[in-house]
């Protein structure tokens, strides 16, 4: 029997449906099913007690989902032997302690990676997503989404609550961060509840901090208060401008500067490994959701993001672990035993895990609310670079709607696409920057209430405090907003005076300053094998050199489909070579695979699902480290946990940021469970043909850049051996 909730309407009066026939599929088909009797014939029921029973079975319904009160997580997931695998029994015996303390969290489908939900108040949610590494090595991500104005004033502090509660690592984390944030709610509620009642009519933007109480003022005269305008009213002359501007001042060249972007943006992330995320953005049915599979590659049908032709097939983020390709030294070294504990990629690399976040599609005005709106640029925040997913045929419109390859003609006569793939790449990078725009825009006269008091050393600190802090909702430091504000030729020593004299044009420029730094774009060219999309491709390759990948993420889902239902074998990011069709699969499958070759594989050399992953990755400048604990054999450090099972030669690899020091590779070893006790000293091999070795201090530079191996193939010795 279904197991969905359902209620049947029946009546003895109905001439078409007899009430017998109704009341057998209630009770043979549904599981629980409610019977509403009425004697308005073939109709709905109107009889107002009738139409409270339906009121209130859709509220039922309602609760269980949003908001989740008194409804066990077992009621949204239910694992089977492969998914209760899958997650760490750490994770589960936290589960387990969640749901006794907390009967009102809820578990998000698919059930892994582990998400969780809990409200906060009415209309205010506190999510936390478990990484697969989690809490060992990787660290819970807590969010808040909410509608409720008065959290949302106050998300900050809220948030801040709980990460006061934040356990070490090796310990579970959520059960004190999510009793830290309730209490917090709790012991606000009065001030919650005033925040609400005053903000209902001018609701404020997400993305920084709330403007401070108690600082009202009568507005200036004689000023033009471009910082009051409404989210449409923008001078695109100075937005376009500013775009060109910061193209110049933050460039995609030279290695120290994006290496040190990169750093900057991870302040407060040292000694850890790099967790990367990569976050798919772009229109409606360009195939993000496509892509994501593709690149997570779940065994099971239930863990797929869901995939179709019209818009918003995404409406919450899917959460998965992808992957992408890596340097790999042992050629170099001439190590032929090398097996990666990831496995091997195209071309003498290694897979490496990463966090693919898949969010919904974006349409013309997404800033202002359209389509999904600002919903869906907050889940964005956490992610180190973005992949723009693009429908390189242009058959579909700005909406996400298919015109069947070009459904106006332009004067000439000859057709036209629905929309140009490198208009839609400039569209879609403006409503990410006008989102955060009209964020700090709409707080902007707290930061010129600062600089008109700027006086003392004291409080130019609290005017540099605000300004900066409008950036940390974007998970991003003081640490990069500064480095930001010199970049685009801005004066620390003369802010405030500064401040006063800025025009819209002025923060337009931080904006996209702070846009090109903290959120590199690599462009998918998705669609890129069908017929319309050659010209496109070419162009766009022409306009954005590396910073854009052909991409066929629908020939790469189906050859993975195909694997997994024993139709054939493929190497994931391989050529044409790498297919093998195995006998008794259909003759329907050795003719796409034929079709797939030609257009795909021996046209671009891979589906490019796996490059688009790996640039968008290497744009950041990573460190890649293998640590091992000989450096003649290249016998690999191993986590504790997998101490006791033989490993190849530079098995393991960790990813650290650009410009890590050997402090921080020690560190991050030690969080990984690879080392014990203290440092003592490092060597490196800084010539992998050769097998120079250098020995290095606690506080030397990890080697980088262009003189320097693609791997870094590092010792650390302690005063303890590793268990």
């Amino acid at each position: 029997k279904l197991l969905l909730p359902s209620l049947h309407f029946a009546s003895p009066a109905d001439t078409v449906v007899p009430i017998a026939e109704s009341r057998r599929l209630a009770a043979e088909v549904f599981q629980d099913a409610r019977l509403l009797e009425h004697d308005g014939g073939h109709s709905t029921p109107q009889r107002a007690e009738d139409v409270r029973t339906v009121a209130t079975f859709f509220e039922e319904q309602w609760d269980k989902v949003c908001p989740p009160n008194r409804v066990p997580a077992s009621i949204l997931v239910h694992l089977d032997g492969d998914e209760d695998a899958l997650v760490p029994p750490e994770q589960r015996d936290e589960l387990e302690t969640l749901e006794a303390i907390f009967p009102e969290l809820v578990r998000i489908a698919p059930a892994w990676p582990v998400r969780l939900t809990i409200q906060l108040a009415p209309g205010a949610m506190l999510r936390f997503t478990m990484p697969p590494s989690y809490p060992q090595a990787g660290h819970v991500r807590c969010e808040l989404a909410s509608e409720n104005f008065g959290v949302l004033a106050h998300e900050r502090e809220i948030l801040a609550a709980a990460e006061e509660e934040r356990a070490t690592d090796g310990l579970p984390s959520v059960t004190g961060m999510l009793q830290a944030a309730k209490q917090w709610v709790e012991d606000h509620e009065a001030e919650i509840a005033a925040r609400a009642s005053a903000g209902a009519s001018t609701s404020q933007p997400r993305g920084g901090e709330g403007d401070e109480e108690g600082e009202e003022e009568a507005p200036e005269t004689g000023v033009d208060a471009w910082w009051n305008r409404e989210d449409g009213e923008v001078d695109e002359e100075m937005l376009q401008e500013a775009q060109r501007k910061a193209d110049e001042l933050i460039t995609g060249e030279g290695e120290d500067g994006i290496a040190t972007w990169a750093r900057a943006c991870g302040a407060g992330k040292y000694g850890r490994p790099w967790e990367f995320v990569v976050g798919l953005v772009g229109k409606p049915s360009a195939g993000k959701s496509t892509l994501f599979n593709a690149s997570t590659r779940p065994e099971k049908s239930d863990r797929e993001a869901s995939m179709a032709p019209h818009p918003f097939t995404t409406i919450d983020p899917n959460i998965g672990p992808g992957w992408f390709a890596a340097p790999c030294p042992s050629a170099a070294l001439g190590v032929d035993s090398a097996e990666p504990e990831h496995g091997k990629a195209p071309n003498g690399q290694r897979r490496l895990p990463l966090l693919v976040k898949d969010v919904a599609g974006l349409v013309p005005g997404a800033y202002m609310g359209r389509g999904r709106g600002n919903a869906f640029l907050n889940d964005l925040c956490d992610a180190d670079s973005l992949i723009h997913v693009v429908d390189a045929s242009g058959r579909s419109d700005a909406e996400g709607v298919d015109q069947g390859g070009g459904a106006s003609t332009a004067p000439s006569g000859a057709a036209k696409p629905a929309s140009d793939p490198l208009d839609e790449v400039g569209w879609v990078q403006r409503e990410i920057h006008l989102w955060i725009f009209c964020n700090l825009r709409a707080k902007w006269e707290s930061v010129r209430r600062k600089a008109r008091i700027a006086t003392t050393h004291a409080s130019r600190e609290a005017l540099a405090d605000r300004l900066f802090g409008l950036f940390t909702g974007y998970q991003a430091s003081r640490q990069l907003a500064t480095r930001v504000y010199e970049a685009a030729g801005f004066s620390l020593p003369n802010m405030a005076e500064a401040i006063m004299r800025w025009q819209e044009y002025e923060l337009h420029l931080l904006v996209a300053c702070f846009l090109r730094a903290r959120f590199p774009i690599v462009v998918a060219l998705n669609k890129a094998d069908t017929p319309e999309a050659k010209a496109h491709v070419e162009r766009a390759k022409a306009k954005l050199g590396s910073a854009c990948v052909a991409v066929s993420a629908r020939s790469e889902w189906w050859l993975f489909d195909q694997q997994r239902r024993g139709h054939l074998t493929y190497a994931e990011g391989c050529g044409s070579d790498s297919i093998c069709v195995l006998p008794g699969a259909p003759a329907s499958v050795e003719d796409h695979v034929r079709t797939l070759r030609a257009h795909v594989l021996d046209t671009f050399g891979s589906t490019g699902v796996q490059e688009v992953f790996s640039v968008a990755v290497r744009r950041r400048r990573p460190l890649f480290v293998c640590p091992v604990a000989d450096l003649g054999t290249f016998e690999p450090l191993r986590r504790t946990s997998k101490a006791s099972a033989p490993a190849a030669p530079l098995a393991t690899m960790v990813l650290l940021r650009p410009l890590s020091v050997v402090e921080e590779a020690f560190t991050s070893l030690k969080h990984e469970q690879m080392l014990r006790g203290d440092f003592v000293r490092a060597e490196v091999i800084t010539n992998l043909a050769s097998k120079a070795v250098k020995v290095l201090k606690r506080d030397d530079a990890l080697p980088h850049g262009a003189e320097a191996p693609e791997v870094v193939v590092l010792k650390v010795l302690t005063n303890k051996k590793a268990r």
